[in-house]
């Protein structure tokens, strides 16, 4: 008993350090970290630069725009791009993110969750 318990110990300590992967969507939505199949390109929201939009609850003159930094990775590389919400870059397009803003709350980064698609 004592050998079978002793042959063990080495799975027992390699299972203890293995790394799980992060789910990987494959819907075009991602929060920051999380990362999303779009097309032949896995996007991975990193930060979030600007969210100047109208909050729904009030009256601006300005709609104002949403700015995020993601890491694109296709053909085996990767690099970061900026992405303005509904505009265009390398094929690639922010078109969606929510929650929309309130002139009484307050959002944190980890509350965004955004979508890309192919750019048409």
């Amino acid at each position: 008993m004592t050998k079978a318990i002793l042959a063990l110990l080495p799975a027992i300590a390699l299972a203890s350090c293995a790394v799980i992967p992060k789910v990987e969507r494959t819907d075009g939505f991602a929060s920051i970290g999380e990362t999303t199949l779009v097309g032949s390109a896995k996007i991975r929201p990193d930060s979030l630069i600007e969210d100047s939009r109208c909050p729904m609850n009030a009256r601006c003159v300005w709609a104002g725009r949403v700015i995020i930094e993601a890491t694109v990775m296709r053909g085996g590389g990767f690099e970061t791009r900026r992405f303005t919400l509904g505009e265009a870059v390398d094929g690639l397009m922010l078109d969606t993110v929510e929650p929309g803003r309130m002139t009484d709350t307050q959002l944190k980064p980890s509350d965004y969750r955004s979508h890309f698609s192919v750019a048409p």
